[in-house]
Order: C-alpha cells, then sequence, then structure tokens
C-alpha cells in the first residue's frame, strides 16, 4: 500500500500544479499583485514546479518531452490570454515560463545526477569492474 502512494503522489502533485496553472492562466481577471512583476515571479516558479513534477510523475519521459510539453503550453496559455478582454499575452510572461522550464529542467539534471551517484555508490564493489 505504501509503494502504491509513493508512486501516485507524484502524479497527483504534477496534475495539481497543471491545474492551477490552467486555472490562474485562464481566469477573466488577472492575479492581484502585491509588488511589481509579482505575476513573473508566478509564472517562473509555476512552470519550473511542473517541470520538475512531470519528471517525477513519470519518470520514463525523455528529456526532450520534459522540456517541450511545458514551453508549448505556457505558450498556449498566453495566446489565449490574448483574446480574454481583461487578459493580455505578454513576452515577459512568456519568457517568465520559459525561464521556469529551463530552471526545471536543470533542477531534473541535478536530481538525476544525485541519483546516479547514489546508484554507483551503492552498486556491489566487484560489479564496477566489469
Amino acid at each position: 500500500m505504501k509503494q502504491r502512494i509513493l508512486r501516485v503522489l507524484p502524479k497527483v502533485a504534477f496534475f495539481v500544479i497543471l491545474l492551477v496553472l490552467c486555472v490562474a492562466g485562464m481566469r477573466g481577471e488577472p492575479v492581484p499583485q502585491v509588488f511589481e512583476n509579482q505575476d513573473k515571479l508566478h509564472h517562473w516558479a509555476g512552470f519550473a514546479c511542473l517541470t520538475v513534477s512531470a519528471y517525477l510523475a513519470f519518470p520514463g519521459t525523455r528529456l526532450i518531452w520534459l522540456l517541450l510539453w511545458p514551453l508549448v503550453g505556457s505558450m498556449l496559455i498566453e495566446l489565449e490570454q490574448s483574446f480574454m478582454p481583461l487578459r493580455s499575452a505578454s513576452w515577459g510572461d512568456m519568457l517568465a515560463n520559459a525561464t521556469g522550464v529551463l530552471c526545471g529542467m536543470v533542477a531534473i539534471f541535478v536530481l538525476r545526477g544525485y541519483q546516479n551517484s547514489k546508484l554507483r555508490t551503492s552498486a556491489p564493489v566487484g560489479a564496477a569492474k566489469r
């Protein structure tokens, strides 16, 4: 039971993050801002989290798809906003989205490096000499 929960939890996290990004991106009104360019922070963090959670939820996915799908999704959200009366598409938002995806990819490479080094250190001594 515990292992099943551990397998399902990353998928739940991914879909929750995806849902939050879609709902926030497709709202009729922008999210209120406390400080200037707060939305850029939201874009960056949201797409970084989406990218990392996609890797954790679907570990067999090729890295190119983990890069492309969030980028395409972010562009579609911005395009959709350009058709809404109180919203607008922004190159700054697209750049923040792309930066978030790239930061997520860096986090994935760091995580993979950590996982690979952990596997190497836990391998039997004789296995490495083959």
